[in-house]
């Protein structure tokens, strides 16, 4: 099994962070941190930049969780959680905050949303949302997301799932 990527959305629909374990990062400008425009920025491998891309995805999130739960017979239930075409399999989770957690996978990737929940709890709360700089550091242009705690404790639990390659 192969993990593409991860999108993180917020709630207006922006997405706050893009992680990908198959292409390559986008180079840094000398002496510059990581912004989340600078990484949006970046030609991604389908020829598109990165945001642009990151929109289509959520288009398609966004649709697709409609149509589900149009056509869902019992409200309440989980609704759209993951689609699979020949090339890859894509995995949702969404918390009760608005959050939008999006993977790509392999298609024969089994479910990753308790992965997702757990990137969520463990990870994206504990190193974004409680961090005491999030609000200071938004208003300066680098959006908190983008800090090395949550980078690499995400690269670190990603690389303990099954069958990472």
């Amino acid at each position: 099994m192969t993990i593409h990527n991860l999108y993180i959305f917020d709630r207006h629909c922006h997405c706050i962070s893009f992680t990908s374990w198959t292409r390559p990062a986008p180079p840094k400008q000398d002496g510059q941190a990581d912004t989340a425009q600078q990484s949006m920025q970046a030609t991604g491998a389908t020829g598109m930049s990165l945001e642009e891309e990151a929109k289509l995805v959520y288009g398609v999130v966004f649709s697709l969780r409609n149509l589900v739960s149009k056509l869902a017979a019992k409200p309440g239930s989980d609704g759209f959680i993951s689609y699979r075409t020949s090339t890859y399999k894509l995995h949702y989770f969404e918390t009760p905050s608005g959050l939008k957690f999006v993977m790509n996978t392999d298609p024969h990737a089994e479910s990753m949303r308790e992965a997702l929940r757990t990137i969520y709890a463990q990870i994206y709360v504990e190193y974004v949302t409680k961090n005491p700089l999030m609000h200071q550091l938004a208003t300066s242009g680098v959006h908190p997301v983008q800090n090395d705690l949550f980078r690499g404790n995400l690269q670190r639990y990603v690389r303990t799932l099954p069958g990472f390659e």
